[in-house]
């Protein structure tokens, strides 16, 4: 028997959705995905939602219609995904990598400071593993009120901070989500963007289109026509219904998965606090819907339980590999001591709704067997 690390969540319900668009004979974006993004709205309490095709492009949208473009800076922590510093480039700005906090992996507001200079145009903090950033803090460590703060919130649908659930209400000026395949929620591939300006929004819808508004004109034989009218720079990057009826779907059901997700997390925790040689992270899992499970082992050791655990049939790995080491960014010269000291240590051990708890206390077992 093999364990994955993640698995999607989907099944009878997804297709039922994913047949009744099939049968009304339009697949691409429409009436289906409207209605998503008003069950996302309900759901985190944004007044304004904008699906997208994936939640790098959510990410580059938003940088876009907030303003970041060529020659400016945007602040973001080099342990997270690759497409964060990539959704950077692709607004012709760069990439500034900040350490991390080594009890929550995310961007230590502290660290921030430093990095700012007048071409800073945007602070991007990820959730790492579904813990929330602190935007507040980050605010206070920014001082100014020109850089605009987006969320990553690739890990953390569904988790809160201070008694809020994440997105726009949570304090920064767009919240990104992702919703692939292995995520939180997913839509097979999907992601959105909440602001809190109409406006935005709307330029937004535009930009995801090609550039494209429904707007009233003025045809060739002098009559005013309906009409789709290309007004600006935009991208490819609408949701279609058969992604957005995937999402509906795990969203009438995400209650359930969240609860298994935060079991399985107090499960580790209860069967691992014990072990001597482990490190856990101490997150509360009343307020947050874990996207991964990460333990912290000494570094002669980690990748030796890599190797153990996959002989043994279950799939665990460092899930990310620091940005700034990455070959395309090695030039960016960061020295980020935490950032590194975690990738050494750090473990991503398998966690998703449709895992029982018995594959959980195997693998629990088994990292116990390796250390004896």
């Amino acid at each position: 028997m093999t364990i994955p690390m993640a698995r999607p969540s989907t099944g009878s319900a997804e297709i039922k959705q994913i047949k009744a668009v099939f049968k009304s004979g339009w697949l691409g974006e429409g009436h289906v995905t409207e209605s998503f993004e008003k069950a996302l709205s309900e759901f985190t309490g944004a007044r304004h939602v904008v699906a997208v095709n994936t939640g790098t492009s959510a990410l580059h949208l938003a940088l876009h219609a907030l303003g970041v473009g060529p020659g400016d800076e945007v602040i973001l922590p080099s342990m997270t995904f690759v497409s964060d510093p990539q959704a950077v480039l692709m607004c012709g700005a760069r990439p500034v990598f900040c350490d991390i906090d080594e009890n929550t992996l995310n961007v230590a507001p502290e660290k921030i400071r430093k990095h700012l200079t007048s071409k800073t145009r945007s602070v991007m903090p990820t959730d790492f593993a579904g813990l929330p950033c602190d935007v507040r803090a980050i605010r206070r460590a920014i001082g100014r009120s020109d850089i605009k703060i987006i969320r990553d919130a690739s890990h953390s649908f569904g988790s809160r901070i201070n008694g809020k659930i994440i997105g726009v209400c949570t304090g920064e000026d767009a919240t990104c989500f992702s919703f692939d395949p292995i995520k939180n929620l997913t839509c097979g591939e999907g992601g959105a963007i909440l602001v809190k300006n109409a406006s935005i929004a709307e330029s937004m819808r535009s930009q995801k289109m090609l550039g494209i508004v429904r707007s009233t004109w003025q045809s060739f034989s002098k009559k005013k026509v309906e009409d789709r009218r290309v007004v600006q720079h935009g991208f490819r990057y609408h949701m279609s219904n058969i992604n957005a009826a995937i999402g509906l779907a795990q969203l009438q059901q995400f209650a359930a998965f969240a609860e298994k997700r935060k079991k399985l997390a107090l499960l580790y925790d209860d069967l691992l606090q014990a072990q001597p040689d482990i490190k856990l992270f101490k997150r509360d899992y009343g307020a947050i819907v874990p996207f991964m499970y990460i333990i912290r082992v000494a570094p002669q050791d980690r990748d030796n339980l890599i190797h153990f655990l996959v002989a043994n049939g279950v799939h665990a790995g460092l899930r990310y590999f620091p940005c700034h080491l990455q070959p395309f960014f090695e030039h960016s010269g960061a020295s980020l001591p935490v950032t590194e000291r975690m990738a050494q240590e750090m473990l991503s051990i398998p966690l998703y709704h449709g895992m029982r708890a018995s594959q959980a206390r195997i693998i629990a077992a088994l990292i116990k067997k390796f250390f004896a």
